[in-house]
């Protein structure tokens, strides 16, 4: 009896769907420490992303003294000051080096003005006008970056991406096409966001652990990667990993199970070589976990993902060599769901139109099949 009872149970956890919408993790970037912590730190955290312009409403509060600097954005102290300076220089280098000439949007770029008082196109800045924001989506960037970036150093988001290549038949003229390596992003200290996705960039930054305690987001999907990034289990608050379409080739590795925040994993179309263990178990905040086309990764998916992975919305492993039970449910569909279990204890709470028919189909099965088999030792 208890062969059937683990059989429908893990049957209404999984089931599939042959078309779906994929999940976007980096729109949501969750912050449990929001929830978890009420001495008022989390949100006085928040002020580093408070904008120079909705700075003007704060005038006396500790911490923020400047207020709106309007009037002393033009004083000769404010625009020598050495980090401005230094930053202003980054964006113009940046500018030059990705034909920003040719830019869709370049409103504003000009040396003569100043990045954050004079709204140029894509830069956000902060109160005391250092650029926290550098945000320009299917905007032509095209070319190498300039190891200038790093001179950012109040950066929170980095977007350089491109959307899709076409839209309703209709090629996108607009895409970026970042190319060759990433520099280096160390200086950066409190990066929280990286979306380059749709370039051609080669290789992310060797030393982009050390962005590790801050960085949430880090989406580079449909480019030409080869690798990982270096020492994973050192980003224990990354809350997105999205590095699908690529050429990585690496072993698949272990350290997944040593980020305790990751909640969507987007790996497939890749080469990743390797065995899946164990060591994924301890993911218990993953929602998605997507590993499809990646034909020469092998290993096994523990069952007690079953009872640890709760929060689960759905896995893919189409295409790949991984075996075991819950391999034998999904390794021939696109996506293999988990119903709330837990919850419901079965699928009453569904509608007929809301279960897919295979869900149905599969569960039927191992009903019948039991049924059989007992009348059949009888």
């Amino acid at each position: 009896m208890s062969g059937f009872t683990s059989r429908p149970l893990l049957l209404t956890w999984l089931c599939t769907a042959t078309f779906l919408r994929r999940v976007e993790g980096a729109g949501g970037i969750t912050q449990d420490e929001q929830l978890l912590i009420s001495d008022g730190s989390w949100h006085r955290d928040q002020r580093k992303s408070i904008t120079l312009e909705t700075s003007c409403y704060y005038t006396t509060m500790e911490g923020m003294p400047y207020g709106c600097q309007y009037n002393r954005a033009y004083y000769p102290s404010y625009q020598n000051d050495y980090q401005r300076r230094a930053e202003k220089t980054a964006l113009m280098e940046f500018y030059n080096s990705c034909g920003g000439d040719f830019w869709r949007t370049r409103d504003n770029w000009n040396g003569e003005l100043d990045p954050c008082w004079d709204y140029w196109y894509g830069v956000t800045c902060n109160e005391h006008g250092y650029v926290i924001k550098l945000e320009l989506s299917d905007n032509r960037v095209r070319g190498p970056l300039p190891s200038a970036l790093g001179a950012l150093t109040s950066l929170i988001k980095l977007d350089l991406s491109s959307t899709e290549p076409e839209y309703h038949m209709h090629p996108n003229d607009e895409v970026n096409r970042v190319e060759g390596s990433m520099p280096s992003l160390a200086m950066c200290f409190q990066l929280e966001e990286i979306e380059v996705s749709g370039n051609l960039i080669l290789k992310l930054p060797d030393d982009l652990y050390l962005n590790a305690d801050t960085l949430r987001s880090l989406s580079a999907s449909r480019n030409q990667l080869r690798n990982m990034p270096n020492y994973l289990r050192r980003f224990q608050v990354l809350h997105t990993l999205e590095l699908d379409n690529n050429m990585i080739e690496d072993e698949f590795p272990a350290d997944f199970g040593q980020l305790p925040n990751i909640r969507y994993v987007h790996l497939q179309y890749n080469r990743l070589k390797g065995r899946l263990t164990q060591d994924i178990v301890p993911m218990t905040k993953i929602q998605v976990f997507d590993i499809s086309h990646n034909p020469e990764l092998a290993g096994v998916i523990p069952e007690q993902v079953i009872v640890d992975w709760a929060e689960m919305s759905y896995l893919s492993i189409l295409n790949t060599s991984i075996s075991g039970y819950i391999s034998s449910l999904c390794l021939d569909v696109p996506f293999c769901w988990k119903f709330m279990y837990d919850t419901h204890k079965d699928l009453t709470w569904a509608t007929v139109s809301d279960v897919p028919d295979i869900v149905g189909m599969t569960v039927d099965l191992a009903q019948t099949n039991f049924f059989d088999e007992t009348f059949a030792n009888r």
